[in-house]
Order: structure tokens, then C-alpha cells, then sequence
């Protein structure tokens, strides 16, 4: 008989720290943004006063179920919604999350969190933010089916998706590389001599604790150089963010599953890229580039390409570009998975505020437009303000 705890309080969290892992391992969902590592440094970093409300399902005192959340107070109005949120999220923007479920008896489980969810707690929270989820997600498929029948869901909403591009390595680079289309090659092998004419090229590994900060330091400078060109001041902006990713990084690193790297051109790093592993997986989290040292080369194109090359060599099996559709993604790759955007509803009065809320806002915008759009124009005109070409 399945058995299940809530787990409120940050010790009592960290007693399950491996227990974690080994379900983890065993579960229907595997993901980086899952491990305790990962975890565990987004609650030291980022839980605050905030509330965890992480739903544990034992099977004869063995963990066999975990819904990793968090409560976030979101003030709207009047009052302040409680939403419920996997932990992780925020800022640090992870992909791939679920629900940690042992893939024996994983329907019991299922049905077991959510009749914790929705009985024993369900006066805690208002909206269930189920994000970032597999389109295949088994877990997600038993939730639509119950929530359809349970009265005490008030509804889901599937809000949109995001799609994440990623590469099934080959056994060789020269067989990735013929993968690729002809103009693709092309581009490649110019950005590439453009900056072998310019000097030695090579791509040097953070190996050590003790070169990690120089490598952190590197990274972060050069990514947000790139991204300030643009106009945009890119990630590592607040404090919180770098401590997180200075003591995963640490962590990763003395486990062999750190992946940081410089591409150096006569001794000086022009690009770095920041990632991590996770079952075979090279997860690539950011990137940081000197678009400007040698004029014409790519030197974005030229370091990926050079990772994915030691990403084979290494014997990895997928190199995961996480989410957004930026085009250069699809410069190495056609594949993509995608995750849904999920929101439940709690039958509770915070929650019908918060979708009325929702459908105003919406379709507010939209009646006003069509029944001032064009009124507003005129007023414009008539202020000198309008939209007749100069």
C-alpha cells in the first residue's frame, strides 16, 4: 500500500538526498534539472521565505514517488494567488521537468499525488503550473484523464509550448558532419580558416577546482559583452544567478560531468561555452563570443562545432541545445522535442479570480481595440501623433 508524506521543511528534504537520486534513476523521467545537485542549489540560492510543498509516495518505506514543488504568493489585485511550481524554475530557466515517478506501479503513484494535491493540501494553493513538460509526459497523460473527471479541478488550460532543439550523435564527427547540408558545411569550414589565418586555435577544458573561477569569470564576461552589442544585458545579471551556477558548476566539476570550456585564439579566450552532463547527455546551457576579434569569422559556429566534435569523441549520445528556437540552432539540426506549458486549477475562489482575471485582460484588449482602434487613430492625426507616412 502506497503511503505519502508532504514534505514542508528543508531539512527534512535533504534526508531524502539520495533516496533522490537512486528514484531518479529508476523513474520514467530522467533530467538534469531533476537531480538533487540541481536541485539542492536552487533551494540554498533561491527558496527564501517561500514555501516547499514537495509530495513524497513511499511503497513499504522505499521512495517510489516525488512531486518536487514549490508555493510562489503572486499578488494580483486584491489578494495574492498561491501558486504551486516544480522546484527549479525561476531565473534559472530549466527544461525537462516532471514528476519523479518510479516506472513500476507509476499510475498509483500518479493518482497517489494528486489525490495529495487535490485532498489533504489542496487549501494551500490555488493554480498548478505543470510547465516545461514533455508532450509525451506519462504523467501528464493520467492528470488530463483524472482532471476531466475530478470535480475539485476546476479545469487545465494548455497555455502553448516550447520547443527544444537537440542532435542524436553518430559514432563519428565525419559522419555528423556529412549530416549536414552542403551550404551548412560551407559556411563552417570559412568561419573556421578565417580564424586559423588569424592564429593558433584550440579549445582548452576547465579541469580543476582551482581554474574554475577563471573559467566562470571568462565565460561571464563574454557572454555578456556579446549580448551587450545587441543591446540586451544577457544572463549572470543578478548576484543570486551567479552564486547558483558557481557552486552547481563546482559540484559538476568534481563529478566529471562539467563541461566548460574556452576557444582561445593566440592565447586569448574569443568564446566559451558553459554546460554540464547528464546521462550521456551534453546539456548546453549558455555561450559567450568575441563577434568581433577576427571580422567576417563566426566564432559562435566555430565553437559549437568544435563541442559537438569532442561531445562524439567523448562518447555522448545527444548534445541538448535546451529551449528556444533561435535559427542558428537549427543551423546543426531538424530535431526537436517539445513541452508543453500546463496550468491546473484548484476549485477555489483565488483561482476563479485569476481566470477571470486572465479572460478580462484578454479579451478586454481585444473589444478595445475593435471599438476604438480606429477612433484612436483619428485622435492621433488630430494631435499630430498619427500613422500617415512622412
Amino acid at each position: 500500500m502506497l503511503e505519502v508524506k508532504c514534505i514542508t521543511e528543508v531539512s527534512d528534504l535533504r534526508i531524502l538526498a539520495d533516496q533522490w537520486e537512486q528514484l531518479l534513476f529508476q523513474s520514467l523521467h530522467n533530467s538534469y534539472s531533476l537531480s538533487w545537485s540541481w536541485i539542492s542549489h536552487w533551494v540554498d540560492t533561491f527558496i527564501d521565505q517561500n514555501r516547499l510543498l514537495c509530495i513524497a509516495v513511499y511503497d513499504e518505506n522505499q521512495l517510489v514517488g516525488m512531486g518536487p514543488f514549490w508555493i510562489e504568493q503572486k499578488k494580483q489585485l486584491f489578494h495574492k494567488t498561491r501558486i504551486l511550481r516544480f522546484l527549479g524554475v525561476r531565473e534559472i530557466c530549466p527544461d525537462h521537468l516532471d514528476l519523479i515517478v518510479h516506472t513500476k506501479n507509476s499510475e498509483n503513484i500518479c493518482n497517489a499525488i494528486w489525490e495529495h494535491l487535490f485532498g489533504k493540501v489542496r487549501k494551500e494553493w490555488d493554480i498548478w503550473e505543470y510547465n516545461n513538460v514533455s508532450i509525451g509526459s506519462t504523467a501528464l497523460k493520467y492528470f488530463y484523464t483524472i482532471a476531466d473527471q475530478d470535480r475539485r479541478c476546476l479545469g487545465l488550460n494548455i497555455n502553448g509550448f516550447m520547443a527544444n532543439p537537440y542532435i542524436d550523435l553518430p559514432e563519428t564527427w565525419e559522419k555528423y558532419l556529412s549530416s549536414l547540408k552542403s551550404k551548412k558545411r560551407w559556411n563552417l569550414k570559412v568561419a573556421t580558416n578565417l580564424l586559423l589565418e588569424a592564429g593558433t586555435v584550440e579549445l582548452t577544458f576547465c579541469e580543476t577546482v582551482q581554474d574554475l573561477p577563471s573559467y566562470m569569470d571568462t565565460h561571464i564576461t563574454l557572454h555578456r559583452n556579446s549580448w551587450k552589442e545587441r543591446g540586451k544585458s544577457g544572463s549572470f545579471g543578478s548576484k543570486r544567478f551567479k552564486q547558483f551556477h558557481y557552486n552547481y558548476a563546482k559540484e559538476q566539476l568534481m563529478k566529471g560531468n562539467l563541461f566548460l570550456c574556452n576557444l582561445v585564439l593566440n592565447n586569448i579566450p574569443v568564446g566559451s561555452f558553459y554546460g554540464f552532463v547528464h546521462n550521456k547527455v551534453l546539456i548546453y546551457y549558455l555561450i559567450g563570443t568575441n563577434r568581433k576579434v577576427v571580422p567576417g569569422a563566426n566564432v559562435g559556429k566555430v565553437l559549437i562545432a568544435k563541442c559537438i566534435e569532442e561531445a562524439i569523441r567523448r562518447g555522448y549520445t545527444k548534445f541538448d541545445f535546451l529551449r528556444g528556437i533561435e535559427p542558428y540552432k537549427y543551423d546543426w539540426t531538424s530535431s526537436e522535442q517539445r513541452e508543453l506549458l500546463v496550468t491546473f486549477y484548484n476549485r477555489s475562489w483565488k483561482a476563479m479570480l485569476h481566470i477571470l482575471a486572465q479572460f478580462t485582460g484578454t479579451y478586454g484588449r481585444q473589444l478595445f481595440n475593435i471599438v476604438f482602434k480606429d477612433k484612436m487613430s483619428v485622435v492621433k492625426r488630430f494631435l499630430g501623433r498619427g500613422t500617415r507616412s512622412k
